[in-house]
């Protein structure tokens, strides 16, 4: 439910000056009784012309033990909040945004008089102990509605064209589950009729429905906080398009279409064009979320994996919602309470912060199941930026949930890390209601940093300076070759080839093509620097006294070339490449600066990095460090070469 803080219709409804109106507004609305399960349906009035203005008129209903009355529920955005139109309510004039405006015309129109639930005009917005209250109804109400209507928009773009796309899609899926024969039943979505643009200047053939139908799914509409549990938690759930509507799959039958159609359960899917697949995947990926959330929240009192539930529900969820936007800050997390049970009860008032709500949910995170809430947080731009968290008296160790979450928890890197192992999860303890006191060691320094981040960056960056006729540069701290440590740092610790998830091994066959194509990457370079003669010792540092054949290189799978090339990028994404002063390498936030120390938390899965502010730190994020990811750091402890202490975190 979005309210005034976004887009919503207090902001045009103020630029009505008039006493008449203001007292006009109030009449509508009698208050509602506090602590009940009651809110305002509205009857939308039909006509014979949809050119008509709207009309409609409220009445109070009930809502447990079941709804006194059917009913719809509408998801929709609520548009520029500085466009508006009059509508008519309990025979009062009365101001919405013109979006809403436009679903109700066509409501009107396309199923005539329809008892109605509409968070804009149900919920009266100059009322914050109303707008709390009805917040904490939210699951109910879109829980207990005969029906939702999504409405997507009016028909702009090819939207409807994309509407049916999608109901085509479904139901060939559906009525063709064996392979990708679904798919040689659509040729007219996978025939190449087009071009887009990844990149500046670089086109890559598609198909013009399918492109139509990513635009849509990208919509204002799929963006919202809100349409989470807008369109996860009714059973009954129509998307509505200009004139055109669909009905979507029940929960179970629309989770096993995305199933079908992710990576890992797709099968043999050859015989279409890898760039048309890939824009396929696209459109699934966004419908991903809202699949497995209706089919999770059917299910949810039969199943075994209890990873979705509560805090564990919340911090999953956020992940994958990196996109979704609101310009309440707070929605973050008040928009996600219908689907997720929290003890967190919404409060707009304006004493109530942003920082104050994330900490509040940063507190339960702990308090309740220990999950790694640090793994989310940390210094995402210069704590001198306005807009940064702390500034607004937050502690660094809380989350920015207006923030994408780093890119480093969206994938697997080192799934069996264990930087210091503790039964039952991070072990601290917050202080004051508000700044984190546990046991650490701090291990080393941050020397400097790499100046290219993020994609920029390439191998020979790494490489350009190493001496290998130096023991300091052939050698790596944790005992390794040098070389071989930037090869995990650069495709991660992560055994892709495994079913399960497993650390890459320095003796499997994956590492032994990562190694040769990396070298690859850096042969030519290093010869030009230092010649072929150094570039021969280098083979035999590397390889042994066989070398490297051409053969090798020629030799390695075309599957382990993609997991190179994929896997380097994502892992480089949003961050940089650091080094300590006891030589070890990584990667950490782009905000890492030379100084900022390197750790390990008790129970705390991978290293952090740590700023020291005083007689306390800053949490400036995590990071990887090639050797130091699996307790060596304890190991160097028992030999009395690292001590534990106790550190606070503000």
């Amino acid at each position: 439910m979005e309210l005034n803080h976004d887009s919503s219709i207090e902001q045009p409804s103020m630029s009505i000056q008039t006493s008449d109106r203001l007292q006009a507004h109030r009449s509508i609305y009698e208050q509602l009784p506090v602590n009940k399960s009651r809110t305002r349906v509205l009857l939308l009035h039909s006509h014979s012309s949809n050119a008509a203005p709207v009309s409609c008129s409220l009445e109070v209903m009930t809502l447990d033990p079941e709804p006194s009355r059917s009913y719809t529920a509408l998801s929709y955005v609520w548009g520029d909040a500085s466009i508006t139109e009059d509508i008519t309510v309990n025979g009062v004039s009365f101001a919405v945004t013109f979006n809403l405006a436009a679903a109700l015309r066509q409501i009107r129109k396309s199923f005539s008089e329809v008892i109605l639930w509409s968070d804009a005009i149900s919920v009266n917005q100059r009322d914050i102990q109303e707008r709390n209250q009805q917040v904490l109804l939210m699951k109910t109400i879109y829980s207990k509605a005969e029906r939702v209507i999504g409405w997507v928009g009016p028909d702009e773009n090819g939207g409807s064209q994309a509407l049916k796309t999608l109901e085509t899609f479904f139901s060939n899926v559906i009525r063709y589950p064996d392979n990708f024969e679904w798919a040689e039943k659509m040729p007219e979505l996978f025939t190449v009729n087009g071009t887009y643009s990844i990149n500046p200047g670089k086109e890559i053939e598609s198909n013009d429905r399918l492109e139509k139908l990513l635009f849509w799914l990208r919509s204002p509409f799929w963006q919202r906080i809100w349409i989470v549990q807008e369109l996860v938690l009714p059973l009954n759930l129509r998307l509505l398009c200009g004139e055109e509507y669909m009905d979507m799959p029940d929960p179970k039958s629309l989770y096993n279409i995305v199933q079908k159609l992710t990576p890992s359960h797709s099968g043999n899917h050859t015989h279409l064009r890898f760039h048309m697949w890939m824009r396929l995947s696209e459109c699934i990926a966004l419908l991903r979320l809202v699949a497995t959330l209706r089919y999770r929240h059917r299910h949810q009192d039969n199943r075994v994996d209890r990873k979705w539930d509560g805090i564990s529900r919340f911090t999953i969820t956020r992940i994958l919602l990196e996109y979704h936007q609101t310009s309440d800050p707070r929605d973050h997390v008040y928009g996600l309470l219908g689907v997720i049970d929290l003890d967190i009860v919404p409060d707009y008032s304006e004493d109530v912060t942003v920082s104050d709500v994330y900490l509040e949910l940063a507190r339960h995170c702990l308090k309740i199941e220990a999950i790694n809430i640090l793994s989310l947080a940390g210094l995402r731009q210069s704590p001198d930026d306005p807009d940064d968290l702390t500034r607004l008296q937050a502690p660094s160790w809380v989350p920015d949930w207006r923030k994408r979450p780093p890119a480093r928890v969206q994938y697997p890197r080192y799934p069996q890390s264990h930087a210091f192992s503790s039964k039952g999860g991070l072990k601290v303890q917050v202080i004051d209601g508000k700044w984190l006191r546990g046991s650490a060691v701090v291990w080393d320094t941050v020397s400097r940093t790499e100046h290219k981040t993020s994609w920029d960056l390439e191998e020979w960056d790494l490489v350009e300076g190493i001496d290998h006729e130096k023991p300091s540069d052939r050698a790596y701290p944790s005992g390794i070759l040098r070389f071989d440590a930037l090869v995990i740092l650069w495709v991660g610790g992560y055994d892709g080839s495994r079913m399960t998830q497993l650390d890459l091994q320095l003796d499997s066959n994956l590492f032994r093509s990562y190694k040769i194509l990396l070298f690859g990457r850096i042969m030519r370079p290093w010869a030009n620097k230092h010649g072929r003669r150094e570039l021969q010792a280098l083979i035999g540092l590397l390889f042994g006294p066989n070398g490297l054949q051409p053969a090798m290189l020629r030799s390695v799978p075309v599957g382990h070339r993609e997991s190179y090339l994929s896997r380097s990028r994502l892992l480089r994404y949003d961050m940089i490449c650091f080094h300590t002063e006891k030589g070890y390498i990584g990667y950490g936030p782009l905000t890492t600066e030379a100084g900022d120390q390197v750790c390990v938390l008790e129970g705390h899965k991978v290293p952090v990095l740590l700023r020291k502010q005083g007689s306390h730190y800053t949490f400036v994020g995590d990071c990887d460090v090639v050797g130091i990811m699996n307790g060596e750091v304890l190991k160097a402890v028992k030999r009395g070469e690292a001590e534990i202490i106790e550190i606070e975190i503000r």
